[in-house]
Parts: C-alpha cells; structure tokens; sequence
C-alpha cells in the first residue's frame, strides 16, 4: 500500500530541499507529497466539497499543482521559485 504513496521516498524529499528556505522547503514537500491546502487534496479529506479553483472560480478547473500554472488569478509570469510563490500566494487568496 505504502508503494503507492507519493511520500514513500520522504528522504529524498528532504535531502533535496535541507538547507533552503523554510518557505520553499515548505511549499515543495507539501505539493511533492500530495499533502496540500489545494482544493483537490481537501476534497479527498472531506474539508471541501468540490475540487474547483477557489480562487479563479474556472468551471471544471481541479485546484492542484498543475493548474497554479495556469490559473488566471495568480502571477504565473513569476519564474524564480515558481510553485513555491504560486503555492502561497494561492493558499492567501483561498
């Protein structure tokens, strides 16, 4: 069952990010883990009922890693730590 689990390799994980910021280690392990305040990660814990955007509001956008790419609310021009920023800055406007 553990194979299946996106945290099965935790310790590369970490080796990967030790030693920079807290913000981005944060961010990084959450969304490399699954482990998230994105809208489809709380739909499967039964926080949320729906696993849209809450921020653009888009019909039929699955509020995940992938669409903080591309969602029209947030800065995706940004290209230093990308997903870091997008990860925080969506997690603020939610």
């Amino acid at each position: 069952m553990a194979a299946a689990k996106k945290w099965k390799d935790i310790h590369k994980i970490w080796a990967e990010y030790k030693g920079k910021a807290r913000k981005e280690v944060g961010a990084n392990f959450r969304l490399r883990t699954g482990h998230d305040c994105l809208a489809a990660h709380l739909r499967k814990t039964g926080i949320y009922e729906s696993i849209d955007c809450t921020i653009c509001q888009m019909p039929n956008s699955t509020m995940d890693e992938e669409h903080l790419l591309y969602c029209s609310k947030l800065d995706t021009d940004q290209q230093v730590l990308k997903n870091t920023k997008l990860y925080w800055d969506a997690t603020a406007m939610r």
